[in-house]
């Protein structure tokens, strides 16, 4: 696809949102009135003094950065700043990813990714954003070749909707969030973002494309069977 056809392609997809967001503000309006979106102001100000800021909804159900914080007693201001951070060095690799050469199904799982891990408040039935991410990183994995301990963390997210709220009301430690987190990580480290991580070591045709992949597996069979050849003789020999 060309810079010409990528950009017609960006564009449909920004007049498309837009039009279906100014049909929905109208249909709404049209069908509850105009008084439905002071209602909704003013909710969203009830949604974030008293269930996000406050915790009465459970801040153990609430698989956020912000969150996690409130949990662990830290003060508003701070729990904000960490959510803060995060939003911008998420924003940051996404800007890096997306302009780089990665395969598309990296930046795709990033993205899914960085959808719920952005926001402070999302609760773990929105985890269900999770399951297109996998199926992205699963792709690659097949297509390139999977690292060590990364299906091990693949089978760890994929817990995680089902786990996370129960295991942070009980104890106390969230593990939506950093298993997110490592898997965000994940994905930059297999588009080659620059840093080690201590599970992804020894896989070298993780960056290989599937030809160079099949070719190196090959000779490998070759080299094999040469050896084979070489050993059979002798032990099959007379004495």
């Amino acid at each position: 696809m060309g810079p010409s056809a990528a950009a017609f392609n960006a564009a449909l997809t920004v007049c498309t949102v837009a039009g279906f967001s100014v049909n929905t503000v109208r249909s709404t309006t049209l069908t509850f009135g105009a008084g439905v979106w002071h209602a909704f102001l003013a909710s969203t100000e009830f949604t974030r003094t008293v269930v996000l800021e406050q915790g009465n909804t459970g801040w153990y159900k609430i698989q956020s950065v912000f969150s996690w914080a409130r949990m662990w007693g830290a003060p508003i201001p701070l729990a904000y700043a960490l959510q803060g951070a995060v939003i911008l060095g998420i924003g940051a690799a996404l800007v890096w990813l997306w302009r780089s050469a990665a395969p598309y199904p990296l930046k795709a799982a990033a993205l899914c990714l960085a959808t719920i891990l952005a926001t402070p408040y999302s609760f773990d039935y929105d985890m269900m954003v999770l399951a297109p991410a996998m199926t992205f990183i699963a792709v690659d994995g097949f297509t390139r070749n999977f690292g060590p301990w990364e299906k091990t963390l693949l089978a760890v997210l994929w817990l995680m909707p089902l786990v996370a709220r129960s295991v942070a009301q009980i104890s106390l430690i969230p593990l939506g969030v950093p298993a997110m987190l490592a898997i965000f990580i994940l994905i930059l480290q297999r588009s080659g973002f620059g840093f080690s991580v201590a599970f992804s070591g020894a896989s070298t045709t993780l960056n290989a494309v599937p030809s160079e992949v099949a070719s190196d597996n090959q000779v490998a069979a070759e080299n094999t069977a040469a050896r084979n050849t070489a050993i059979n003789p002798a032990t099959t020999s007379p004495r």
